[in-house]
């Protein structure tokens, strides 16, 4: 296509290096499982599924097995987990704190089989987070999200909403995965085969008192954690649960994530007892920025792009307060009107979506997997007149990137994303009133987990948008957040400084460029006090 620059930019054309060879990875797999199911090596506070049945993978194609072992130390364990995403994994934070996944870890997808080395496929961790307050003695905050080092091709699944309610209502069904234990004796091994149980959604309040007589102490805390199931019947037969090797599994309900296997009483069977999991919505605020963290140098900060006049185009990473020297990448970028960074098919790699001002036509800057390279596809769905772009973030609820556009009169239009590069019919969801703003934005504002939008008008005052995730209706009432916005610059590339929140860069005519960093809060205070990145970058014409 005309004017294009060369698609191979160099800074982004090393994937992250696998983390070990498949055969090691593979042997971590086999060695954690049979270390898992050695009475004296079991965990004393960790789930398993007794009393549900085998399942095949076609029914839960996002499951994945989380395999720890330490070669040194000869010790081993097992977790479960789901893909949420193709590099990403979400699981419990007492199956991650504390240890070092990258060197001793390794994941398994695709296979419904356990203590199989040949089947599925197999990733290392690139990177691990959980929740900073996760509470080792009482089990709280039990979130963690786990970074792959190459995204995988199984089907992943979405979390559920911040707002949700309905799906914890005591009576709803849920369903639970996982290889762990299949009875509560000593002598009990891990099921070879993927497992689920139905249980059902219990009151917090019943939970609590049945726990409390059980153990004799109150460990169940509500707000973060919930109950599902029966009561244990004190025995293997009549009880439905969890055990030892299913922690980190999913919970799940109406196709979302909505718990994760947290805890349960010693032997998974104890006469009253409930099986325990982490309640996804509170966490979704923290959880979803690390699913959603995709960066040019896969360190989970965003990092910044920048043109001069010539078409020379420049990287500059982010350090999370500052920015690292600039990186020469390319020539031939003088004729993008504008651009964005966006990681539009969910592979964990950042695109580049760029207006070419030849011909007019949106193109995307991607990896291509096959190719193994960086290349040019133009965006077809999307119409390059349009006077402002902004691509948020998920929208819509269906956790594929969505784009704003905003035309010459003032309408606005959301185009659902497709998730492959492409994008569905617009909706419009403004009628002739944005006339003349700048839209900007990328990543979660108010601490929801849900993409927010940042709206400038020709006076110089900034509003926040807050998503609501309703294709029709996309966001609430609007928030002003600051007036002399009359900045020259806006960068808005998602979390620069790793806290898991979004930031935002402006340039001023004077040509500092300042850090703006997110707080999490859905009020005039969305931004912190600014902070200097440096002077001299009006010598760019364009900042992305």
């Amino acid at each position: 296509p005309p004017g294009l620059p060369d698609a191979g930019v160099a800074a982004r054309s090393a994937a992250p290096a696998p983390t070990a060879s498949d055969s090691v990875l593979r042997e971590r797999v086999v060695e954690a499982a049979r270390s898992q199911a050695t009475p004296e090596s079991r965990p004393k506070k960790t789930p398993f599924i007794i009393g549900g049945s085998e399942t095949s993978l076609s029914s839960a194609p996002w499951m994945v097995q989380l395999s720890y072992y330490d070669e040194a130390a000869g010790s081993g364990y097992f977790c479960g987990g789901a893909l949420v995403a193709p590099d990403k994994v979400l699981t419990a934070a007492h199956c991650v704190a504390g240890l070092d996944w990258t060197k001793n870890g390794a994941v398994v997808a695709g296979t419904s089989g356990l203590l199989d080395d040949t089947s599925g496929t197999v990733a290392g961790v690139w990177r691990q987070w959980n929740h900073p307050r996760y509470d080792a003695a009482t089990t709280q905050h039990d979130i963690a999200v786990l970074t792959l080092d190459r995204p995988l091709e199984q089907q992943w699944i979405k979390l559920t909403q911040s707002n949700d309610t309905v799906s914890y209502t005591a009576g709803t069904a849920a369903t639970v995965y996982g290889w762990g234990l299949t009875s509560g004796a000593d002598d009990a091994e891990l099921s070879a085969t993927l497992r689920k149980a139905t249980v059902p959604m219990v009151a917090d309040a019943t939970c609590d008192s049945a726990l409390g007589t059980v153990l004799g102490k109150d460990e169940f805390l509500e707000g973060g954690m919930f109950c599902a199931g029966t009561p244990a019947s004190g025995a293997d037969e009549g009880t439905t649960s969890p055990c030892n090797g299913d922690s980190g599994g999913p919970v799940v309900v109406g196709g979302r994530v909505v718990g994760i296997v947290s805890w349960g009483v010693e032997g998974c069977t104890a006469k009253g007892a409930y099986p325990v999991f982490t309640k996804v919505a509170p966490y979704v605020w923290a959880a979803q920025p690390r699913v959603d963290d995709a960066d040019l140098t896969f360190d989970g900060r965003a990092d910044v792009l920048e043109r001069t006049p010539s078409g020379g185009l420049f990287q500059q990473n982010s350090n999370g307060t500052s920015l690292t020297r600039r990186a020469f990448q390319s020539h031939g970028w003088q004729t993008a009107s504008w651009g964005l960074q966006a990681d539009l098919d969910r592979d964990g790699f950042k695109d580049e979506i760029i207006r070419d001002s030849t011909d007019g036509k949106l193109y995307r800057n991607y990896f291509d997997h096959a190719a193994e390279t960086f290349t040019w596809a133009q965006i077809t769905s999307v119409w390059g007149g349009y006077t402002s772009y902004a691509i948020p973030g998920d929208l819509t609820g269906d956790s594929r990137p969505d784009l704003v556009a905003v035309d010459t009169d003032g309408s606005t239009y959301l185009y659902p994303g497709k998730g492959n590069g492409e994008f569905y019919g617009k909706v419009k969801v403004v009628d002739k009133s944005w006339k003349g703003v700048k839209v900007f934005g990328a990543g979660d504002l108010t601490g929801d987990g849900k993409a927010d939008l940042l709206v400038r008008n020709g006076s110089g005052v900034l509003y926040l948008y807050r998503g609501t995730q309703v294709e029709h209706t996309p966001f609430a009432a609007r928030i002003q957040a600051r007036t002399g916005w009359n900045f020259t610059a806006n960068v808005a590339n998602g979390d620069m400084t790793g806290d898991g929140i979004a930031d935002v860069l402006a340039r001023d005519a004077g040509g500092t460029l300042w850090l703006y960093p997110g707080t999490n809060k859905a009020s005039s205070d969305v931004f912190g006090a600014r902070k200097s990145l440096g002077t001299g970058f009006d010598q760019y014409d364009l900042m992305f």
